[in-house]
Order: structure tokens, then C-alpha cells, then sequence
């Protein structure tokens, strides 16, 4: 049950300030994306690079047998509610239930970036991570993890994503090459129009806090969209407000069925940095 009393009007202003937290989230748009799914699972299609060959006049084509395999995604079942007290909102000007489903959805979106990001990550072959923790992230570590997507031919067709922490934002910004309005496009995707992002390397970089971090150094991502899936029972986010005379109160609840998966290791590469 939230407590509200600390809301209770006295002499304060009625508008309510939700604590600060990331709105939404913000790598739903990068990755392939499944909804609508019946079932506690989905599958993701991932298909072989073929060869061209020749034939002689007259004579058979020769198929390229490209291998078909997929990529299991377990979905599981994630909610965010709260209760508001009917005879509460009496003492209170806000809207506490709007409040409560704000920071509900906010706090289901960052569960579907963290689904995300633990599918990168997790069992990544080590010949797909750049540095070890210890130091900084430079343009000479960027450069390593550029040439690693470019080597695994991963399409340079502006749907790679980088996602780094702060410091590491921070220290891209020392890099001209970053930093500098000559080298980085200004123009972003809609979804993430209020966040701290910019286009360098055909990438969209972006800042994200929820990357994982230990011993003073973040795991930051650079991956293709098709490279990681998301699938979803519903087409995102759930929202619903429905009252409870047993507890006479209002359940403010938000919820996603959800899940993801790593498709291709080749499209996905970590840079472990020092903060």
C-alpha cells in the first residue's frame, strides 16, 4: 500500500513532482519486436549468409542450402502496481492514480530495457567484448568495436545502436570526432526525442543508465537491430486502474508480458569500460 500521508494537504502546491526516472524504454525501438504473441514463447528466424555460383549453358542452378535456424524467446509475466487509499484522495490535490500509473509505466519500461540488455550481454563470446574494465573508453577502443561489426559484414544501414553509461558519454564528449556538430548528424529517431542521443559511425548513440555495473566499470552495447529480439504478449505497456472494495482503495497496476533474446552474436559487441 503506498503511503500518502507525506501528500496530505497542508498549505503545498497541487501539482506532483514524480521522482526522476527514466520515461519509458528507450531500446524497445532497436531491436526486432514480436507482439501480439499467444503463448509463453516465441521464435526468431536467423538465415545464412549463400553464395553465388555459376552454371553451364543448359545446365542446373546450384542452391546455395543457406541455413535456417531460430532463436527460442522465453516471454515472462512482468507487473508494476500500487494502491491508493479512496479516502486518501480526499486529503490530497493531485491525481495520486495518475501519478501511480506514471511511475508504474516508467518502472515496466525500464524492466524491458533490462530484459534487453541481460540478452546481449549474457554468454556473449568473449571475441565480441572490447576491454576488460580497467580502462577508459577512447577512439581507439570505439575504432576496435567498429572494426568487429565491420569484419562480421553486419549492415552498415543506420540501424546499429550504441548504448553507453554516463561516464562513458562523458568521455566521448572529449573526442572530437564525438563531440564535434561536423562529425555527428542531429537528426533522431521520434522515441527518443528528449533523450541525450546523436548519430556518429551510421550509429544512433544513446545514453542509458540502466547498464550493468561492477567494480567500477559499465558493460556499454553496440549491437544491429535485427541482432536482438523482444517479444511481447500485447502491443507494450498494460495500464489499468480498477478499484478493490475489500481494501477500499484504488489498484493503480501496469504490466507487460514480455521477453528477449540474442539472435546473432556476430551483431552484438560489448565495450567493457572503466566509469
Amino acid at each position: 500500500m503506498a503511503d500518502v500521508s507525506a501528500a496530505f494537504v497542508t498549505q503545498y502546491q497541487a501539482e506532483v513532482h514524480v521522482a526522476y526516472q527514466q520515461g519509458g524504454a528507450k531500446l524497445r525501438n532497436s531491436v526486432r519486436l514480436k507482439t501480439g504473441i499467444v503463448g509463453a514463447s516465441t521464435k526468431f528466424t536467423k538465415i545464412g549468409k549463400g553464395a553465388a555460383s555459376q552454371k553451364t549453358r543448359g545446365g542446373d542452378v546450384t542452391p546455395m542450402n543457406t541455413d535456417h535456424s531460430q532463436v527460442t524467446c522465453t516471454l515472462g509475466d512482468w507487473y508494476a502496481p500500487d494502491y491508493v487509499d479512496k479516502l486518501d484522495e480526499f486529503k490530497i490535490q493531485h491525481d495520486e492514480r495518475k501519478a501511480l500509473v506514471q511511475a508504474g509505466a516508467y518502472a515496466v519500461g525500464r524492466k524491458v530495457d533490462d530484459l534487453i540488455i541481460t540478452a546481449a550481454i549474457t554468454g556473449l563470446p568473449v571475441g565480441q567484448v572490447v576491454g576488460d574494465g580497467t580502462a577508459k573508453i577512447t577512439l581507439a577502443s570505439v575504432k576496435q568495436a567498429f572494426a568487429l561489426l565491420n569484419k562480421a559484414e553486419v549492415p552498415d544501414d543506420g540501424q546499429r545502436f550504441a548504448v553507453v553509461g554516463a561516464d562513458q558519454w562523458n568521455e566521448l564528449l572529449e573526442i572530437p570526432q564525438f563531440a564535434d556538430a561536423d562529425y555527428v548528424g542531429t537528426d533522431n529517431y521520434a522515441w527518443l526525442k528528449g533523450t541525450e542521443s546523436r548519430k556518429w559511425l551510421n550509429t544512433v548513440w544513446m545514453l542509458h543508465n540502466g547498464l550493468p555495473v561492477a567494480t567500477g566499470a559499465t558493460k556499454c552495447l553496440w549491437f544491429h537491430k535485427t541482432a536482438l529480439g523482444l517479444g511481447e504478449n500485447s502491443t507494450g505497456i498494460i495500464s489499468e486502474i480498477n478499484y478493490v472494495p475489500q481494501k477500499a482503495a484504488f489498484l493503480c497496476n501496469n504490466m507487460i508480458g514480455a521477453g528477449a533474446c540474442r539472435i546473432d552474436d556476430s551483431g552484438v559487441v560489448v565495450l567493457h569500460m572503466k566509469n
